[in-house]
């Protein structure tokens, strides 16, 4: 189901509450809200990434995958689309395409809600959050997580306060890294496009702010080290959320 600005309620917000403190924002600020990636940018997971890997490679052979095509180290995101892909050459009905990965969907969400009680906040996260909403800023998770292991995992690192709304994989038209996740999420916010900048730690969070033309600041925290960003182009790093508020008020 997707998020709007009308039915995303993850604390209960109405929307002209969430743009209420639009009045007291500086003038010169360009940018007005602040999309955030949540494993590795804002906390650290437990989520056993192989398992859920090996678990979804079983059932999408049982499905008629060929397994010799899959791999656990590949993303989630290489995984289903090779699957998808050759389950279409295989002339698999839609609807039955469909029902397999909605079956892989529950897999993902069983195998992240095992160990949701065991995240933990990055350092510095909690402050950099309250210093950028007592500046005004509005905020947004955008995560390939489910929705329900985001909500949990910000509510055990004490971090969900400090957000507007939480959209997960399955919240916005197409997930990250295709551009309509982060268009949506500046559409939530009732921003354009250039009124946000997106925080993550991964280049697929790159790349979804790249084909979304939208500002995109990196962190150290998680899986991203230097040499990546430099590999990747990427031309705003920090060591971690807890420099953004002082960066933003500096760089804008």
């Amino acid at each position: 189901m997707l998020a709007t600005s009308e039915n995303v309620k993850s604390r209960g917000f109405q929307t002209a509450e969430i743009i209420a403190a639009e009045e007291n924002w500086p003038m010169n600020r360009s940018i007005k809200g602040i999309v955030f990636d949540l494993d590795g940018t804002l906390i650290h997971t437990k989520t056993d990434f192989r398992k859920m890997k090996t678990r979804m490679i079983e059932y999408l052979v049982s499905q008629g995958v060929d397994g010799s095509q899959l791999s656990t180290t590949e993303t989630n995101i290489v995984l289903l689309a090779k699957s998808d892909k050759m389950l279409r050459n295989k002339s698999v009905p839609q609807d039955k395409i469909v029902e397999i990965m909605d079956q892989v969907e529950e897999i993902m969400n069983e195998i992240e809600l095992e160990s949701v009680g065991e995240t933990k906040p990055i350092l510095g996260a909690e402050e950099a959050l309250k210093e950028l909403k007592r500046q005004g800023y509005r905020t947004v998770i955008l995560t390939r997580g489910h929705h329900h292991y985001a909500v949990e995992a910000l509510k055990n690192t004490g971090l969900m306060s400090y957000f507007d709304f939480v959209l997960g994989r399955e919240e916005t038209p197409k997930p990250k890294p295709e551009p309509e996740a982060l268009e949506h999420a500046a559409k939530v916010l009732n921003l354009g496009i250039d009124e946000i900048a997106f925080v993550g730690d991964h280049t697929i969070d790159q790349t979804c702010a790249l084909r979304a033309k939208a500002r995109f600041i990196g962190v150290l925290t998680g899986t991203a080290k230097a040499q990546t960003w430099t590999e990747a182009g990427c031309q705003e790093v920090l060591a971690g959320v807890v420099e953004l508020p002082a960066y933003l008020e500096k760089k804008g």
